[in-house]
Protein backbone atom coordinates (compact mmCIF):
# COMPACT_ATOMS: atom_id res chain seq x y z
CA UNK A 1 0.00 0.00 0.00
CA UNK A 2 1.09 3.23 -0.71
CA UNK A 3 1.25 6.20 1.13
CA UNK A 4 -2.58 7.92 2.37
CA UNK A 5 -3.47 11.22 3.31
CA UNK A 6 -4.15 11.10 6.72
CA UNK A 7 -4.41 15.12 7.18
CA UNK A 8 -8.31 14.67 8.07
CA UNK A 9 -6.75 12.84 11.51
CA UNK A 10 -5.74 15.19 14.59
CA UNK A 11 -4.70 13.91 17.86
CA UNK A 12 -7.22 14.76 20.88
CA UNK A 13 -10.06 14.69 18.15
CA UNK A 14 -13.43 13.09 20.48
CA UNK A 15 -16.36 11.62 19.74
CA UNK A 16 -19.24 10.28 22.15
CA UNK A 17 -21.45 7.19 21.81
CA UNK A 18 -24.52 6.99 24.19
CA UNK A 19 -26.46 3.11 24.95
CA UNK A 20 -29.09 2.29 27.37
CA UNK A 21 -28.12 -0.96 28.90
CA UNK A 22 -30.84 -3.57 27.79
CA UNK A 23 -31.42 -7.34 28.44
CA UNK A 24 -29.96 -7.59 24.60
CA UNK A 25 -26.79 -6.03 25.96
CA UNK A 26 -26.78 -7.71 29.63
CA UNK A 27 -24.80 -10.10 31.24
CA UNK A 28 -27.82 -12.90 31.08
CA UNK A 29 -27.38 -12.57 26.61
CA UNK A 30 -24.31 -13.88 26.91
CA UNK A 31 -24.87 -16.47 29.14
CA UNK A 32 -24.24 -15.48 32.71
CA UNK A 33 -27.54 -15.89 34.31
CA UNK A 34 -28.72 -14.14 37.11
CA UNK A 35 -26.98 -10.81 36.32
CA UNK A 36 -29.15 -8.27 34.86
CA UNK A 37 -26.18 -5.78 34.15
CA UNK A 38 -23.95 -4.23 31.17
CA UNK A 39 -22.03 -7.51 30.29
CA UNK A 40 -18.51 -6.90 29.79
CA UNK A 41 -18.11 -8.29 25.91
CA UNK A 42 -20.99 -5.96 25.16
CA UNK A 43 -19.12 -2.75 26.78
CA UNK A 44 -16.09 -3.38 24.57
CA UNK A 45 -18.24 -3.11 21.87
CA UNK A 46 -19.87 -0.17 22.80
CA UNK A 47 -16.18 1.25 23.58
CA UNK A 48 -14.78 0.26 20.17
CA UNK A 49 -17.73 1.38 18.70
CA UNK A 50 -16.66 4.69 19.73
CA UNK A 51 -14.08 4.75 17.90
CA UNK A 52 -15.12 4.16 14.10
CA UNK A 53 -15.81 8.35 14.32
CA UNK A 54 -12.99 8.95 12.30
CA UNK A 55 -14.16 7.21 9.00
CA UNK A 56 -15.45 10.49 7.99
CA UNK A 57 -12.18 12.04 8.26
CA UNK A 58 -10.35 9.09 5.85
CA UNK A 59 -9.88 9.60 2.05
CA UNK A 60 -12.43 7.28 0.00
CA UNK A 61 -11.76 3.41 0.18
CA UNK A 62 -10.40 3.62 3.45
CA UNK A 63 -11.91 2.43 7.17
CA UNK A 64 -10.25 1.15 9.72
CA UNK A 65 -10.26 -2.06 11.77
CA UNK A 66 -9.52 -3.19 15.16
CA UNK A 67 -6.63 -5.06 16.17
CA UNK A 68 -6.39 -4.93 20.09
CA UNK A 69 -8.53 -3.41 23.30
CA UNK A 70 -7.08 -3.21 26.90
CA UNK A 71 -10.06 -2.28 29.10
CA UNK A 72 -10.54 -2.45 32.68
CA UNK A 73 -14.38 -2.90 33.57
CA UNK A 74 -14.67 -0.89 37.12
CA UNK A 75 -18.34 -0.82 38.02
CA UNK A 76 -21.59 -2.87 37.58
CA UNK A 77 -24.34 -0.60 35.43
CA UNK A 78 -28.12 -2.15 35.28
CA UNK A 79 -30.56 -3.15 32.84
CA UNK A 80 -31.85 0.37 32.08
CA UNK A 81 -28.77 2.61 33.09
CA UNK A 82 -27.61 4.88 30.02
CA UNK A 83 -23.85 4.50 29.47
CA UNK A 84 -21.77 7.40 27.92
CA UNK A 85 -18.49 6.39 26.30
CA UNK A 86 -15.71 8.75 25.36
CA UNK A 87 -12.99 8.10 22.99
CA UNK A 88 -9.94 10.26 22.43
CA UNK A 89 -7.57 9.78 19.76
CA UNK A 90 -4.10 9.58 21.26
CA UNK A 91 -1.57 8.46 18.71
CA UNK A 92 -1.14 8.16 14.94
CA UNK A 93 1.81 6.15 14.02
CA UNK A 94 1.49 5.46 10.53
CA UNK A 95 -1.62 3.63 10.02
CA UNK A 96 -1.86 2.75 13.57
CA UNK A 97 -4.29 4.91 15.53
CA UNK A 98 -4.48 4.63 19.41
CA UNK A 99 -7.58 5.99 21.63
CA UNK A 100 -8.21 6.33 24.94
CA UNK A 101 -11.34 5.58 26.09
CA UNK A 102 -14.01 5.91 29.57
CA UNK A 103 -17.27 5.26 30.00
CA UNK A 104 -19.70 6.37 32.50
CA UNK A 105 -23.12 5.70 33.92
CA UNK A 106 -24.72 8.42 35.81
CA UNK A 107 -23.30 7.37 38.84
CA UNK A 108 -19.83 6.17 38.01
CA UNK A 109 -16.67 5.43 35.39
CA UNK A 110 -17.52 2.11 34.20
CA UNK A 111 -14.66 1.53 32.47
CA UNK A 112 -11.50 2.87 30.79
CA UNK A 113 -9.15 1.52 28.95
CA UNK A 114 -7.27 1.94 25.48
CA UNK A 115 -8.27 0.76 21.76
CA UNK A 116 -5.72 -0.05 18.58
CA UNK A 117 -7.15 0.39 15.21
CA UNK A 118 -5.15 0.26 11.59
CA UNK A 119 -6.34 1.92 8.58
CA UNK A 120 -6.77 -0.62 5.94
CA UNK A 121 -8.06 -0.16 2.16
CA UNK A 122 -11.44 -1.12 2.09
CA UNK A 123 -11.25 -3.14 -1.26
CA UNK A 124 -8.13 -5.13 -0.47
CA UNK A 125 -10.25 -5.78 3.05
CA UNK A 126 -13.13 -7.13 1.07
CA UNK A 127 -11.49 -9.34 -1.37
CA UNK A 128 -8.89 -10.76 1.36
CA UNK A 129 -12.53 -11.79 3.10
CA UNK A 130 -14.24 -13.42 -0.16
CA UNK A 131 -11.35 -15.39 -0.22
CA UNK A 132 -11.46 -16.50 3.08
CA UNK A 133 -15.14 -17.66 2.61
CA UNK A 134 -14.31 -19.33 -0.57
CA UNK A 135 -11.76 -21.33 1.60
CA UNK A 136 -14.04 -21.90 4.45
CA UNK A 137 -16.33 -22.59 1.91
CA UNK A 138 -19.31 -19.89 2.74
CA UNK A 139 -19.15 -18.71 -1.35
Amino acid sequence: MGKIDLSGLKIGMENTLSVIVSNENSAEAVGYKGMPVLGTPHLVGIMETTCIFVHEFLPENYLTVGVANSMKHLSASPIGATIISKAQLTAIEGRKLTYYIEAHDSVDKIAEGTHTRFIVDSREFFANLEKKKHKLGLT
